[in-house]
């Protein structure tokens, strides 16, 4: 009885002992082993997250465009409050979205939660969990709102499903007498024609001694818009990239687009443009004077509505279309200086 005792003693203190020594000090850990097999696959690519590194890999790809992005006028000043049904299918990125989805020129309703245009917008995000989840939203060739003409322009559709002209009443017929009414000082083409213009269309072709032409930015930049707006990053995010800018807040001219064609450089691309843009603007001076003179603007040269003769007020749409596609001509400056020039003429 007395050994049982003593042997159940020793073995209960064994026992006690080697739990102690668990509790110490942990050793270091073994090599990482083999990464295990690759998980099934969601159903049609919605549930899985085997593609996820395709787009959100440790290369700061996305934070690199979101980054330029944020600087964009198309995040900061794209006006996107303005969700209601006739302004939101540009304004604002679901509007757009329905917009090339139904091909309305207006929503069924006004947008709730409005966001400005963003990834979703131009690519088709997380709709395959795939590298082509960076396919455009909008690519095929654009039926213009005026006109009814149709561009192709490769990438560049995407922009002007958006920046073209777009009127309220209709513009002038060139060529046939008569006179215009105008109801409102908002009366021309919506802010932001760019691709209207830039492909030779939109504008009051009257007619005069400068013959209508396209210039090489028109026939030869294949993307369009795409290639120069989206030229490689200058100064992190101040032009180029997912800014949209071809030129900095400070004014500083992203060359990289330009110089692919324009081999004699940066500096002589400048000198270009300035030149370009002095003819421009002083061309749209002296068609703001003979409308002054005709009283369709008033001394700051706003719009003065009333009945005017189409001639007159084909003019005013012009000059309003060139002013609000703010390159002063770089965009088309054959066809820009043609529109000016002859409306100038028409008006002597």
């Amino acid at each position: 009885m007395k050994l049982n005792k003593l042997f159940g003693g020793l073995l209960g203190l064994g026992l006690a002992l080697s739990l102690v020594a668990c509790q110490t000090e942990i050793g270091p850990a073994g090599p990482t082993g083999p990464a295990g097999p690759q998980g099934p696959p969601g159903a049609d690519g919605q549930n899985g997250a085997e593609n996820c590194v395709d787009c959100h890999g440790s290369n700061q790809l996305i934070t690199a465009k979101m980054f330029q992005w944020e600087n964009s006028v198309h995040a900061l000043g794209g006006h996107y409050a303005r969700n209601t049904t006739s302004c939101a299918v540009c304004h604002t990125s679901q509007g757009f979205l329905e917009r090339i989805e139904t091909g309305a020129q207006v929503t069924a309703a006004t947008i709730d939660d409005p966001l400005p245009q963003n990834c979703y917008t131009c690519h088709q995000i997380h709709s395959t969990y795939t590298q082509a989840d960076w396919a455009l939203t909008a690519s095929d060739p654009v039926t213009l709102w005026e006109g009814g003409e149709t561009r192709d322009i490769g990438k560049g559709n995407q922009c002007i499903n958006c920046h073209q002209a777009r009127i309220a009443a209709g513009l002038p017929v060139p060529g046939v007498a008569g006179t215009t009414e105008i109801t409102s000082s908002h009366w021309g083409p919506h802010h932001g024609a760019q691709g209207t213009l830039f492909t030779g269309a939109g504008g009051y072709k009257v007619a005069g001694s400068t013959a209508y032409a396209n210039s090489l930015h028109t026939t030869l930049v294949e993307d369009a818009c795409i290639t120069c707006h989206m030229a490689p990053v200058s100064g992190g995010r101040e032009s180029g990239g997912h800014t949209f800018r071809v030129a900095s807040e400070t004014g500083t001219l992203n060359t990289n687009g330009c110089v692919q064609c324009h081999t004699d450089g940066a500096n002589a691309v400048k000198d270009q443009v300035a030149l370009t843009q002095t003819e421009i603007e002083d061309l749209l001076a002296q068609l703001a004077d003979k409308l002054v003179a005709g009283g369709i603007f008033d001394a700051n040269h706003e719009l003065i509505p009333g009945t005017y003769d189409n001639v007159l007020a084909g003019a005013a749409y012009n000059y309003i279309f060139i002013e609000e596609d703010k390159s002063a001509g770089v965009h088309n400056a054959k066809y820009v200086r043609a529109l000016l020039k002859n409306s100038i003429e028409a008006l002597q």
